[in-house]
């Protein structure tokens, strides 16, 4: 039961180059890795949920029994993670595992992700929809020494459906409540030479929850078109090579917010019409190489990301009492160079990569005010204020993870890293007002700064017996520093790096019998200059600043009971308490002992999943989150107490055919998903809704 766990001419010159020091003699690459192309997947199967410490993985069909056609929609399917949004496509989404987060808009992520290989960038540029999944992997807990992009609080890994020996093809129709739709499509197979490639294309709408009294017309409707096209060649028997596209477009009404003091939550009074507007591009290229000591792989990826624009009413009301508009663009270039050895029964296995990351992120934000009459205000007086900024971030890193067995029941892991970072900003702001008074000029803002940091990771795997593992590991990571868009003030314009020392010890466990697996790990973070964001007291200055000390300590559990065949039982729930351990808010009270924003005290999700031999198949779950709290102050009114959502599916599959019905939500449960303290607005999540799936793979 022990387990062992810059351009595309960069990655060439790389491989071709390191290729003469690893490569001797010829050999039969099936010794070590197959490259070969082909993978048979399996199409409607149940798969079983293989239980592991810190690891969730979900395939295609369980994405599908637990509606998650969006990345937000991963939230509590593994303990502890949950993403709070406002359905803006990840603009603004926070996403949080283990007591960490990213702030809304400039702290780098606490929770990094992968697609084929190829990390990305900040949280808003996160791909929306999950298209043309082969399974996704959620692995918790710091993992700086084993992925190129830094992460201290977990890895989101997808990996895409990779070609069969066969041609083929597959159709995903979906309609439900709200007028909502889904239509996808995907074609793969081999071509000639030991070619393959394979091309999926998706489609999703619906009309918006939020009804607008004023204009007669729903708030948040949206709409999106995707497309991922991926080409593999094998020029020999140890080499592959992949060319990859991916772009989404989003044509989306206004961001989900309605007041907080409305009697109906789904209903606003807005005399502005919301607008969100993105589309993604993302080209990628990856080698591999295969070698008598092991595989070699560089992947090169350039990525943008286009907000234009995000137009959102302030005020939520029929009066004109402001709005926002922001106009922002990410480009993203990254490579990576990743050396994993060859497996070795009762060997050191490593692996060793060098990262680099650069990424320009260009912001134009706009925003309308009145302010309250008195003193030398007039009454009538409205402020407009806008931000214009650029800021850089370049990432240089090498890493290194091992595992070198000390027997044959223990295992001892270790690994290291080294970071080099340099960002800068470059800042200007406007403000004019209504009556023409002449506005104090903002100073210009032109600073870079510059850290080179270590992280490092030890820990244990122990057989106990065939049925029984124990692990224990301890790490220290960082997140880097950088700099706030929103303001001059250079008290407030660059934050500092954030540390983290973690430790989380656990215990592996499945009956003789292999009908009932489990898991459960205990975890303690301390952190120094935790990162979130705030407002600036007597300002509309918004920014990321750091809380001396933050601790988060917690519990996650996973049971998988498998009676007979086709039936299963399976429960995680992931317990954390992350509190303030010193820190005062922005008046300089102190607020030690009060919860972190943006995480919630628990997530709980139950299931039970059955499939007959005649065809017929249901499944049921509950996913609950803990009270949650969206300042620091711990304020009841900015907070969401605990809530819990129940799914229902049916269905009936016959050869390659399978049409089902479902219901999310079951109880209309309401809760809001996000709440903003500044316009006292919250994001109702989804009400109840319902809606018929057809799959077709032929």
């Amino acid at each position: 039961m022990l387990q062992k766990r810059l351009p595309y001419g960069l990655s060439l010159l790389f491989i071709s180059g390191l290729s003469s020091l690893f490569a001797q003699d010829s050999f039969d690459s099936s010794e070590i890795v197959d490259l070969d192309l082909m993978e048979i997947q399996s199409e409607f199967q149940f798969n079983d949920l293989e239980v592991e410490l810190s690891r969730s993985d979900l395939n295609e069909n369980l994405l599908g029994i637990y509606g998650s056609n969006q990345l937000q929609d991963l939230s509590g399917l593994a303990p502890n993670l949950f993403t709070s949004h406002s359905d803006t496509r990840g603009f603004g989404d926070v996403i949080s595992m283990r007591g960490s987060a990213n702030s809304l808009f400039f702290s780098p992520p606490s929770i990094a992700l992968y697609v084929d290989d190829v990390p990305q960038g900040s949280v808003a540029s996160y791909p929306g929809e999950l298209l043309n999944i082969g399974y996704v992997s959620i692995l918790s807990g710091p993992q700086s020494t084993s992925f190129g992009r830094n992460a201290t609080a977990g890895i989101i890994n997808i990996h895409t459906r990779v070609p069969g020996n066969e041609q083929r093809g597959a159709l995903q129709l979906e309609y439900g409540s709200f007028d909502s739709r889904i239509a996808r499509v995907l074609f793969d197979g081999p071509m000639s030479n030991g070619a393959a490639y394979s091309a999926s294309f998706g489609y999703s709408a619906r009309d918006g929850y939020i009804d607008n009294i004023v204009s007669g017309k729903t708030e948040d409707d949206r709409e999106s078109f995707q497309g991922r096209v991926n080409f593999y060649m094998n020029p020999s028997e140890d080499t592959q090579i992949r060319f990859g596209v991916f772009a989404e477009s989003v044509n989306d009404g206004s961001t989900r917010l309605s007041s907080l003091w409305s009697p109906d939550p789904f209903e606003v009074s807005s005399n502005i019409e919301g607008v969100t507007k993105l589309d993604r591009r993302q080209l990628n290229f990856q080698l591999k190489k295969l070698m008598e000591t092991g595989l070699l792989i560089a992947t090169t990826s350039h990525q943008d990301w286009d907000l234009d624009p995000s137009l959102t009413d302030l005020d939520l009301s029929a009066l004109d009492f402001g709005f926002s508009q922001v106009i922002q663009d990410e480009e993203l270039w990254t490579q990576e160079i990743r050396f994993e050895s060859e497996p070795v029964a009762n060997g050191v296995v490593w692996t060793t990569g060098l990262f680099f990351l650069d990424s320009t992120t260009n912001g134009d934000a706009t925003r309308e005010f009145p302010v309250p009459p008195g003193g030398f205000v007039p009454p009538g007086f409205v402020q407009t204020e806008r931000t214009q900024f650029e800021t850089k971030h370049t990432n240089i890193a090498g890493y290194l993870n091992g595992d070198m067995p000390l027997s044959e029941t223990v295992v001892f892991n270790m690994g290291a890293r080294i970071d080099s970072n340099d960002s800068s900003i470059y800042r200007i702001k406007e403000a004019s007002n209504n009556y023409g008074f002449p506005s104090p000029p903002e100073p210009i803002v032109n600073e870079d700064q510059s850290e080179t940091e270590w992280s490092a990771t030890a820990g244990f795997t122990v057989e106990v017996n065939e049925n029984v593992d124990l692990i224990a590991r301890g790490s220290i990571s960082t997140k880097p520093e950088g700099y706030s868009g929103y303001t001059a003030n250079p008290n407030f314009l660059s934050f500092n790096s954030e540390h983290m020392t973690s430790l989380e010890a656990g215990i592996n466990f499945e009956t003789s019998d292999g009908l009932v697996s489990g898991s459960l790990v205990a975890f303690a973070n301390d952190t120094d200059d935790y990162q979130f964001e705030r407002t600036v007291p007597f300002s509309t200055d918004f920014v990321v600043v750091n809380a001396d000390e933050v601790s988060a300590t917690g519990l996650e559990g996973k049971l998988v009971f498998n009676p007979v065949e086709g039936l299963f039982f399976d429960f995680q729930g992931g317990f954390s308490n992350a509190e303030f351990d010193r820190h005062r808010d922005s008046l300089g009270m102190d607020v030690s002992g009060n919860h972190v924003p943006f995480i919630p005290e628990y997530t709980v999700r139950s299931g039970i999943r059955y499939e007959s031999g005649s065809g017929f198949f249901g499944s049921t779950s509950y996913t609950a989150f803990g009270e949650t709290y969206y300042n620091e102050q711990n304020d009841s009114t900015f907070a969401q107490s605990a809530f819990g959502v129940w799914d229902l599916q049916l269905g009936y599959r016959k050869n390659n055919f399978t049409i089902s019905v479902f219901g999310r939500n079951l109880t209309d449960e309401s809760f809001y998903q996000f709440i903003n303290p500044e316009i006292q607005a919250g994001s109702p999540g989804a009400p109840g809704r319902f809606g018929l799936r057809i799959d077709f793979i032929y």
